[in-house]
């Protein structure tokens, strides 16, 4: 616990000294507070349809862009290479560096609930949605920054990765093929959870226990294999 603890702090520090990553954090829920109270929508249309879309696409971008550049920046800096002399492991790490972020995000994702005026049972449905949706994307920034070799790589593949995750059920809104293709992808869930609590049940053959199901496996994979890599590269972190 005391390594996590000192973890945690590290990387506060890190945010504090270097905050360009983490104004996205900001800018998602800006822009879906902008979104949501100076474009005009149908009265019959609840507040939160409006910004469902940037909703889910902050579950995928936020905590996956932050945890690969934190990462990919304590490789550059060797800072993991010292943790790893110092006898850290890599639960211990993760769980340290990926509490702060999930922290930092889950904050976020509270604001898009605010804005888009949720209460009750959608409100609870909506962060336990969120917390799902962050532990993958989080376990995959994670995996996408071990395999970084530097800070610039590590921001790319953050911004690439959570763009694409993020934008794919946008698309898939509009076209069942792409649809067909992302129903196993983590932040396609959350969106039609998110999607679900905006609107009722989609038009297509879809349940709540089997997004949930979708996410958790996304999960275990992803950890999985950062778990994996991290321990076959050992010392060779440079």
């Amino acid at each position: 616990m005391r390594v996590m603890s000192a973890i945690f702090t590290k990387q506060l520090n890190d945010v504090l000294k270097n905050p360009t990553v983490t104004i996205m954090f900001v800018l998602l829920p800006l822009m879906a507070f902008l979104m949501g109270n100076f474009m005009e929508f149908d009265e019959n249309i609840p507040v939160f349809a409006s910004i469902a879309t940037f909703a889910a696409m902050g579950v995928a971008v936020m905590p996956l862009s932050a945890m690969t550049a934190y990462i990919s920046e304590d490789i550059e800096t060797r800072a993991l290479r010292f943790l790893v002399m110092a006898g850290v492991k890599p639960t211990q790490y993760l769980l340290g560096i990926s509490s702060f972020i999930i922290l930092v995000s889950f904050i976020s994702m509270l604001v898009f609930g605010l804005i888009g005026q949720l209460s009750g049972s959608d409100l609870i449905l909506f962060l336990g949605a969120s917390i799902a949706g962050l532990l993958p994307a989080t376990a995959l920034g994670s995996l996408l920054g071990i395999i970084s070799k530097n800070v610039q790589q590590g921001m790319t593949f953050g911004t690439v990765f959570g763009l694409v995750l993020g934008m794919l059920p946008m698309f898939a809104m509009m076209n069942e093929s792409i649809m067909n293709l992302t129903e196993f992808l983590f932040s396609q869930q959350v969106s039609n959870i998110f999607m679900y609590i905006a609107l009722g049940s989609p038009p297509f053959d879809w349940s709540l226990t089997r997004a949930f199901v979708i996410i958790g496996i996304n999960f275990v994979v992803f950890g999985a294999l950062f778990f994996v890599i991290y321990k076959k590269r050992g010392m060779n972190l440079d």
